[in-house]
């Protein structure tokens, strides 16, 4: 097995700087503010992201993100899918030198992405959020909507969509219609400056393998998304 390093870098969402816990109350926010069946849910960080930011340990961010099974149960598979986007701990992809072993993490740690993967129309849903998200370069830490999101709330679906989670995801028309999701997105990042290195086109690479999408990449990004990805299916 890969061995497993962190990689020392200060990231807002996946550490804090003051242990002043104490400042919020965890599971207040989800009595009120909840929406509908067909709202995303809403979390501590879009409330208050300062307050969030202050939590200094990491197990206890996950508590703050543990949606409750009532709220989950009653939300659309669609609602739930956009709630991924925002998740406030999509930010751990740039804490570890495999990109796609926080998938596992936070799997393991979340209600919300085990119970859409459970969700019999998840692939649907999913196909059709990811074929509408674009990398907003501008946004730091909260989007303000569910189609210009952050570069990190970005490759994170695209890490959890290749990671085999979810079903169906390489069958019938959700194949083809992710592959031509996944070959725009290649193309538009290439065109762009800022957009157009290994951190942003691996996670396509690794969707288009793990998938079996069939969508072309370089050589070299090929190469370089076999190394920062794990070898072994951590995902069955």
């Amino acid at each position: 097995m890969k061995r497993l390093l962190l990689i020392l870098l200060i990231i807002p969402l996946a550490f804090g700087c003051a242990k002043v816990d104490s400042l919020y109350d965890m599971d207040d926010q989800w009595t009120t503010g909840q929406g509908g069946k067909d709202d995303p849910i809403v979390f501590a960080h879009e409330r208050d992201y300062n307050a969030f930011n202050s939590i200094t340990e990491l197990e206890k961010r996950f508590h703050a993100c543990a949606v409750p099974d009532n709220i989950l149960r009653q939300k659309t598979t669609r609602a739930l899918g956009l709630s991924i986007l925002h998740y406030p701990m999509n930010s751990l992809i740039f804490a570890y030198n495999y990109y796609d072993m926080p998938v596992k993490i936070v799997y393991d740690h979340s209600p919300l992405h085990r119970e859409l993967a459970a969700r019999a129309d998840a692939a649907d849903a999913l196909v059709g959020i990811f074929e509408n998200t674009r990398i907003d370069k501008d946004v730091y830490h909260v989007a303000t909507n569910y189609q210009d999101i952050s570069l990190a709330d970005e490759l994170f679906l695209e890490y959890f969509l290749g990671s085999g989670l979810v079903k169906g995801l390489d069958k019938g028309n959700n194949k083809k219609k992710l592959a031509d999701a996944v070959a725009m997105k290649r193309d538009r990042r290439l065109a762009d400056p800022d957009l157009n290195g290994t951190l942003a086109l691996i996670p396509l690479a690794y969707m288009s393998e793990r998938l079996g999408l069939g969508v072309r990449f370089s050589d070299e990004i090929v190469s370089s998304m076999h190394y920062f990805t794990l070898e072994e299916d951590l995902f069955k």
